[in-house]
Formats: structure tokens, sequence, C-alpha cells
């Protein structure tokens, strides 16, 4: 967790930093003013890359040849209705995969092209009320949607839109900064979500549907700066921290440590792993080579100890249950990077 607490640091001193350099969003002696109402300001791209490599079959070198392809689109729209309230909303849609060549198993010295693995898979869409009333925090209130279009985690095959996760919360929110172009908003508050899952049973003979939910504490700040005058390098970081205070699948891991010890002594109790906070943590760096060539820099980060996600009570066989919670837990942060160059299309 060291590493991730460096970055938390990280992303706090930057965001900090990008605000102090655009300047607050009321100085300590400048009235306030309020919001005036407006039409919707929407911004909506349309993104895409592909890359390809091949390689004959005496290709001395053995390299392989690589196929790989991505789209994605995303969606900002926000409006002042009135000089008390701004609503804004928020949607991402990815999704890739990648094609290897490999050597063809019938026909030695002959490569043949193994089917797609997908690299990226997004589907998020979020939508926070904010009450502008002109104090140092606004109130708000908010609910976000998350989910995925292939689930390729059991080895039974592949689910569909697994798993879905709802999340309401309420607190305040603070904009530092925000112009036409940029934007820093931090809000704290209180979360509650819902985990709606699948999983196969009888080695993937059938499915069964679940859910899980948990509430706490959540921390979400959103940096959208340009790094230039010219806009040709922008920043764009999202840091989401939850820290559950309630879970509904506690009572069954505490019956699954005392099981599970029982019948192995040494081992790790992982009950109070769920209490962990959860990170997710994403920045993109975007060069605006031409009007529709860009340069995209993805790092991302989630910090994860326990996956809320994961069905405990649904399994009474201690043999089932011990493989299942050892894959729920990640006690390491897991990284995400990628660097593409590609076409994005400014439609609104």
């Amino acid at each position: 967790m060291n590493r991730s607490l460096l970055v938390l640091v990280s992303i706090a001193g930057l965001a900090a930093a990008l605000a102090f350099q655009a300047g607050p969003a009321r100085g300590a002696d400048e009235p306030w003013k309020p919001s005036e109402p407006g039409p919707w300001a929407v911004d909506w791209k349309l993104g895409g890359l592909i890359s390809e490599s091949a390689f004959s079959n005496n290709w001395a070198k053995g390299d392989k040849g690589t196929f790989s392809w991505v789209l994605n689109t995303e969606l900002n729209a926000d409006r002042q209705f009135s000089k008390t309230f701004n609503w804004s909303n928020y949607a991402r849609v990815a999704y890739g995969q990648t094609g290897q060549q490999v050597a063809d198993p019938d026909h030695p010295g002959r490569n043949v092209w193994e089917s797609p693995s997908k690299t990226t898979d997004q589907i998020l869409a979020e939508s926070t009320g904010r009450f502008t009333l002109g104090a140092f925090v606004d109130p708000f209130i908010g609910v976000r949607a998350e989910s995925q279009f292939e689930d390729e985690s059991s080895p039974f095959g592949t689910l569909q839109f697994n798993p879905v996760r709802l999340t309401e919360s309420a607190g305040m929110a603070r904009v530092f900064h925000k112009t036409e172009f940029a934007e820093t908003v931090s809000r704290l508050g209180f979360g509650a979500r819902q985990t709606f899952g699948k999983e196969f049973i009888n080695e993937g003979e059938s499915i069964r549907r679940f859910s899980t939910n948990d509430g706490g504490i959540e921390w979400l700040t959103t940096v959208d700066e340009p790094l230039t005058k010219s806009r040709n390098l922008e920043y764009n970081g999202r840091l989401l921290v939850f820290a559950p205070l309630f879970y509904s699948q506690s009572g069954a891991l505490d019956e699954f440590d005392a099981a599970a010890i029982a019948a192995d002594p040494g081992r790790e109790e992982v009950g109070n792993f769920w209490q962990v906070p959860d990170v997710d943590f994403q920045n993109e760096f975007v060069a605006k080579v031409t009007k529709l060539i860009n340069v995209n820099l993805l790092v991302h980060m989630i910090y994860d100890k326990y996956d809320a996600n994961t069905n405990v009570s649904g399994e009474a066989d201690l043999d089932k249950q011990v493989p299942l919670v050892d894959g729920a837990i990640r006690k390491g942060a897991q990284w995400r990077q990628t660097l593409a160059i590609g076409l994005t299309y400014q439609i609104f």
C-alpha cells in the first residue's frame, strides 16, 4: 500500500499545483457571484486506433505478428439550470482487442492468427447535481454506473455486462477552478454501492445471479486542465477513494475465516480485508498532433485489496470457497499503462 500512498500524494499535489497555477475559484476579497443559467455545454469525442504487423512463415528472427484496435467515446454534458443548481454528466465507453500470430499445431512451420483477446473494456456513466449556493462548498447528490462488455475471469466462459455496479452518493463539493476549457473539482461524502453479478456454477453448466452492497466514505477529485496555452497538451486526472464502513457479506467472510483456519491453522485471516479503502486513480495526457490525430498516454492504478463483487455466501463447500476468496484478494496495486496514437473526432 506504500506505493499507493505515494500515488495519492502525487495526485493531490498535482491537483493543487494546477489549481494554484490557474488561480482560485474566488479571491479572498472578491464577492461571490451566482452562476448564470445557460444552455447545455456539451463535449463529445469519438476516438480509435489500430496497429498491425505480420511476418512470413519463414521469418528467421522468430517474431510474431500482432493486430490491435481500440474504439472509445467520451461525453461531457454540463448545464447551469438556475443560479442555485448545476447538473453535470459524464460517460465513457471503450473497447479494444489484440490478436497475435502463433505456430499452427497442425502444420509445423506455418503461422496462424489466434482468436483476439480484449485489452480495453470500460463502461462508465455518472451524473451529479450540485447546489451552487455560494458557500465554501456546495451540497451535491450523484449516481454512477460501471460495468464492462465482457467478463472473461471465469475458466468456464464469458459473461456479458458483468458485474454492474451502481453508486449513489451525497455530500459536499468544492470547485477549485473552472473555465471554458478547464475544471478542477473535489467532493467528499457518503456513498452506497450495489453490485449485481453473475457467476458460473456446476462447472459452467448454469449461471447464478447474486448481489452485494456496501457503503462508506467517498472522495472523488477530477482535474481537466490544459498544460499549454495552445491547449495542444492536456491532462485529465481522476482519483476515487472509497472507504467501506459496512459490507453485506462481512458475516459470510467471518464464517469462512473460522472454517478455513480450522482446516489450515496457518492460514491468514481475511475477514477484515473488505475494510481497506479502494483506490482508483487514472492519469491521461493527450497531445494533439493535428486536429484529428492525438497521442495518448494513460496510466491507471487500482488498489482493491478485496473484491466486493465476490459471492462468498453462494458456496457452501469450503473447497470451492477457498479459491473463490483467494482470487478476490489482491494485496498489491494493479497497474495499466497504454501509449497510443490514433484518431479523435470532436462531435461537439
